[in-house]
């Protein structure tokens, strides 16, 4: 066992239940994917939205895209989430588990992952404005929920292809790329003498 295995401060107090890991592999899976992603949307718009070749083949690439993200997503998110929990010991309401769960708790899956990302944002060094979070959160619940209800409720069709849904969903990238590498910058990536580190 070397010396950043060795908890310490509060952390020696509850147990080494957590050990701190360097976020910035799946912070990079995540970005490269999402990156791909809105490059595949782009292409999409480019060529014809819901006409594109693309979406012509029995297993659409955009849509593997899209699910390749959300569980590159999601691993960046708990990784992260694991890591605030020895930054910020006993500061946190929810679980590390509880909040990859969030993800898929009807109706409250539109707002505890936001509540969620603010916290371990916050744990990761002096606090600061939230408008970045704030900003992915509400561009990704127009991509999202409410680009759903809007059309099936409003327009009463289910193709999401048009130009307006594929640039929504391109700014929701960008803001997650953004989002991803504020949140990683926060979390040292280096053994440092106050981290339990693996």
């Amino acid at each position: 066992m070397d010396a950043y295995n060795v908890p310490v401060g509060p952390a020696a107090a509850r147990g080494p239940r957590y050990r701190f890991r360097n976020p910035s592999g799946p912070a990079l899976v995540a970005q490269a994917l999402i990156a791909s992603a809105a490059i595949a949307d782009i292409y999409v718009i480019l060529t014809g939205g819901a006409e594109s070749p693309w979406l012509k083949d029995a297993v659409p690439l955009p849509g593997l895209l899209q699910v390749a993200c959300w569980i590159s997503f999601l691993v960046w998110f708990f990784r992260v989430r694991c890591n605030a929990e020895v930054l910020a010991t006993g500061s946190h309401k929810y679980t590390p588990a509880f909040a990859l769960g969030a993800w898929i708790i009807p109706l409250a899956m539109w707002w505890l992952p936001r509540r969620i990302m603010l916290d371990i944002r916050r744990a990761g060094g002096l606090p600061r404005d939230a408008l970045l979070i704030n900003a992915w959160w509400f561009v990704w619940l127009c991509d999202g929920p409410l680009s759903v209800a809007v059309h099936l409720l409003i327009l009463h069709q289910t193709d999401y292809h048009n130009p307006v849904d594929q640039v929504i969903s391109v700014l929701d990238s960008i803001l997650a790329i953004a989002v991803i590498r504020r949140v990683t910058a926060d979390q040292p990536a280096g053994p440092l003498p106050y981290f339990n580190m693996t």
